[in-house]
């Protein structure tokens, strides 16, 4: 029976690079990252710890292992360690190898080193020919075995310099060749200190790293999971790993096939390269198709791990190529919404203003029906669906209620339901996807008791939210809300073929009114001031970050500073081309606009009611 112990310990890095040392980059880990910071910072850190005081010890931190076991192709069986934690630095160190190996002119040391690279067959100790690091699927291999491996490989410069500017050489080539140059560098800075020593202070310094630089390691036999576990609870220096690398992990050791694996794993890093905002990484992603697939918050489903399990176990999706192919999937429909992509005669880029405006200040919730209703029904009337689910979850944010994973749920499984009415021929495509739409789930005022507790909306509230709230005393994330009702202003008021733009760095909320009025030119009494400086009445986003500067400025200053900045924000424009000045009466004025606008849309919620707002742009109710 194989051990199940925990193995601990510490090594040296002489003892890292001996003999019956092997170790593997598992399909499973990140690209090398590190870049000059972290490179010069353990450079510096161990050449002044020698300086110091040579004899005493330097801790490199802790490397976290799973112990495997393998036989070459004349069956001698040897160990290896896959890292689990503790690549970058390890990868940092096997190019310092090489690097030094490079610049001595000592054959002695440069035999040294290259014993520590690359291991010689001893047929007598069973300890085969390898290279001391390996990688399980990365393309790195020929790039170290060309560079580092290959002895007077890190004084090709101009060839590692052309490597390192090289979109297609991948991220990890790029980083080590990087490191390569880097590394250089700084020993070119060390023997400028050094000179007439260069050869002594390299000894000294190879010496001092064999000897007196160690690391704590922690090995787990055989057991993924167990090592996850471990690397999680120490959480060590690096870069962490996400449930999607073991995830990943998982599905691809399950692919026999060599190439088809590496097929797979090359696949896996373009759909992470994929993700994008408004998720906040690859994970937040998958918890998507949790739901897409499970449809239902349990214990099953507490955490991501536990999901994949469950869907595993319960024979609803299966490792392998079949979980890969489900990523990939939804991956091509993620990337549809987003990328502007999705265009119609009739709404021109109103389906990517709509994502526009909820990937920066909402969320991604609303993605998880989007991509499965693409995933059902294709295109298929599909900026209607999006109008009714940016305003379906917009208003339960706007009003302040729980945003309710129980709809997105119903939603899904309504899909799943017309989907297979379809499938069976009992309704055409247009069909179903018309009577979904039509269904009561898409509704504001949606109830169903024996399904959730969640109470209908009432459009009556939002209305009065939307006439009484003081929008513009938000502050926090709760600005988001008042963004979202600005930017939604210029969808409305701009054309349908314009692109919306907007960076929260470089765009602000700003009172056209001032918050302050005293000691200004400013006519309008207190209570006034009061009532009506944080409606959205007085309200406009405006680019360029200029209100810090214009606070209390009057309304024909701002007009005239603002001039020529404005051209994204059709709202914003509206008002100062439309205003000759500002006051309390066209702050109520502006309002009533803004409120006529936002309750029609709400409240007709489809593409021909848009269409049917921008044909009314100028009528007198909306340019009160």
């Amino acid at each position: 029976m194989e051990n199940t112990t925990l193995v601990t310990g510490k090594k040296y890095i002489k003892d890292i690079f001996s003999p019956e040392q092997f170790f593997n980059i598992p399909e499973y880990q990140r690209p090398y990252v590190w870049g000059e910071e972290q490179i010069v910072a353990l450079l510096e850190d161990v050449s002044k710890a020698m300086e110091n005081d040579s004899n005493k010890e330097y801790f490199l931190g802790c490397m976290i292992w799973n112990t495997r076991h393998d036989k070459t192709n004349k069956n001698v069986e040897y160990v290896y360690q896959d890292i689990l934690d503790g690549q970058q630095r390890f990868i940092t160190l096997f190019l310092l190898h090489g690097v030094i190996r490079d610049i001595s002119i000592k054959d002695k040391l440069k035999d040294n080193v290259q014993k520590r690279l690359v291991q010689e067959a001893d047929d007598y100790n069973n300890i085969p020919s390898r290279n001391r690091i390996e990688f399980e699927i990365r393309d790195d291999k020929d790039f170290l075995d060309k560079y580092i491996i290959s002895e007077g490989g890190t004084l090709l410069i101009n060839e590692i310099e052309e490597v390192s500017t090289n979109p297609k050489s991948g991220a990890s080539i790029r980083n080590m060749a990087a490191g390569i140059l880097i590394m250089k560098r700084w020993w070119d800075s060390k023997f400028a200190e050094n000179v007439g020593t260069e050869e002594h202070y390299l000894a000294d310094f190879y010496k001092y790293l064999s000897t007196k630089v160690l690391a704590l390691y922690l090995a787990t036999p055989n057991n993924l999971d167990d090592a996850y576990n471990l690397f999680t609870v120490l959480n060590s220096r690096g870069l962490q790993l996400q449930v999607s690398d073991i995830l990943r992990a998982q599905n691809l050791r399950v692919i026999e096939n060599p190439e088809l694996r590496k097929l797979y794993a090359n696949k896996w890093s373009d759909f992470e390269n994929a993700i994008s905002a408004p998720y906040r990484n690859f994970d937040d992603f998958l918890w998507a198709l949790v739901f897409i697939k499970m449809k239902y918050r349990s214990d099953d489903n507490k955490s991501l791990t536990k999901a994949f399990e469950f869907m595993f176990k319960r024979g609803m999706i299966s490792k392998g190529t079949d979980t890969l192919d489900y990523v990939g999937k939804y991956i091509k429909h993620f990337e549809a919404i987003t990328n502007g992509s999705i265009s119609t005669r009739e709404s021109l880029n109103l389906f990517g203003n709509i994502n526009f405006i909820l990937a920066s200040v909402f969320g991604s919730q609303y993605l998880t029906p989007l991509m499965h209703y693409r995933e059902c029904f294709g295109e298929s009337k599909i900026v209607e669906f999006m109008i009714k689910i940016d305003n379906l979850f917009s208003i339960g944010w706007l009003l302040g209620r729980r945003q309710s994973q129980t709809r997105t749920f119903i939603i899904l499984r309504k899909i799943d339901t017309y989907f297979e009415s379809f499938k069976k021929k009992e309704m055409t495509l247009d069909e179903a996807v018309e009577e979904f739409l039509n269904d009561s789930c898409l509704r504001y005022d949606f109830y169903d008791e024996e399904i959730s507790s969640e109470k209908p909306i009432n459009i009556a509230d939002f209305v009065s939210l939307l006439e009484n709230e003081k929008w513009g005393a938000y502050v926090g994330t709760r600005i988001n809300k008042t963004r979202y009702l600005l930017l939604k202003m210029d969808m409305l008021m701009g054309s349908a073929g314009t692109i919306l733009q907007y960076n929260k760095d470089s765009s602000s909320v700003e009172h056209l009114m001032p918050q302050k009025i005293e000691d200004t030119e400013w006519k309008v009494d207190s209570i006034s001031h009061k009532e009506w400086l944080h409606r959205l009445g007085n309200l406009a986003l405006i680019d360029k970050n200029k209100n810090a500067s214009l606070s209390n400025k009057l309304f024909h200053e701002k007009k005239a500073k603002y001039q020529g900045a404005i051209e994204t924000r059709a709202n914003t424009n509206f008002l100062f081309i439309t205003n000759q000045e500002w006051n309390i009466e066209t702050i109520e004025n502006n309002h009533k606009r803004t409120l006529t606008l936002l309750t029609q849309y709400y409240e007709g919620n489809s593409l021909k009611t848009f269409q049917q707002i921008k044909k009314n742009l100028n009528s007198p109710i909306l340019l009160l």
